[in-house]
C-alpha cells in the first residue's frame, strides 16, 4: 500500500435489538433490547477520533449512537444515510431459518447462490451490494481521515468483502457481533481489516 494517509472507516453496529433470538432482522424497524450495550464503553475511546458520522436511519442504529453518544463520544451531527440500511429480507423478515425452511425450501436452496437472489417480496442482494458499494467509494473518496459509521451487521459484513476484495457471497466469514467494532484502512489499491468486533 502506497498511500500515505488511507482514510480509517471505524464501522459500529448497533446493539442487540428486541426481536426474537435467531430470526432475520432486516428491515423491520425494532427496537434495542437495552441488553449487551456495555461493551460499547470499551470503545468509546476508539471511535473518539471519528471527524465525521454516518447512520442507517434504523431505530436501532440510532438508539446505539444515542448511547455512544451518552457515554461521552461526540458525534456532532450524524449524517442519515438509507443506503446504509440492513437489507430488506421481505417475507422473510422476523423469521428463523426453520420458519424459512417449512414454508420456502426452494427458495432457500437458490439463497445459497446469494449473488443473483432476491429476497421474496424483499430486496436483490445484487441492489443491497451496489448500495454499500457506493457507500464504501464514497467514505475512500472522503475529506476526512477518519470516518465513524453506525449500520449494521450485513453491511459491515458486505463492506469489509467489498474493501478486501473478496466475493461478497463471502460475508459469513465475518462474524461481526452486535456493539461491536470493526476498523477498516482504505487506501487506493485496496482496504486493510485493522479489527474485527473489537
Amino acid at each position: 500500500m502506497t498511500d500515505s494517509m488511507p482514510t480509517r472507516l471505524l464501522l459500529l453496529r448497533h446493539g442487540p435489538t428486541t426481536a426474537p433470538s435467531g430470526c432475520l432482522v432486516g428491515s423491520s424497524d425494532v427496537p434495542l433490547s437495552g441488553q449487551g450495550l456495555a461493551r460499547l464503553g470499551n470503545i468509546v475511546t476508539d471511535v473518539k477520533g471519528g471527524e465525521c458520522w454516518y447512520c442507517s436511519p434504523m431505530l436501532r442504529t440510532r438508539q446505539t449512537l444515542e448511547h455512544v453518544r451518552q457515554l461521552g463520544c461526540p458525534v456532532g451531527e450524524p449524517l442519515y444515510e438509507d443506503r446504509l440500511r440492513e437489507i430488506n429480507f421481505g417475507r422473510w423478515e422476523l423469521q428463523t431459518f426453520a420458519d424459512i425452511a417449512a414454508q420456502d425450501k426452494e427458495q432457500l436452496a437458490a439463497w445459497n447462490q446469494y449473488l443473483d437472489f432476491v429476497f421474496p417480496e424483499g430486496e436483490a442482494v445484487s441492489a443491497f451490494i451496489a448500495r454499500v458499494e457506493a457507500m464504501l467509494a464514497m467514505f475512500s473518496a472522503s475529506e476526512h481521515n477518519t470516518v465513524a459509521v453506525m449500520t449494521h451487521g450485513g453491511v459491515i459484513r458486505t463492506m469489509i468483502c467489498l474493501a478486501l476484495g473478496i466475493s461478497p457471497r463471502n460475508y459469513l466469514l465475518f462474524d461481526v457481533q452486535p456493539a461491536s467494532l470493526t476498523v477498516l484502512e482504505l487506501f487506493s489499491e485496496g482496504g486493510v481489516l485493522r479489527g474485527l468486533n473489537l
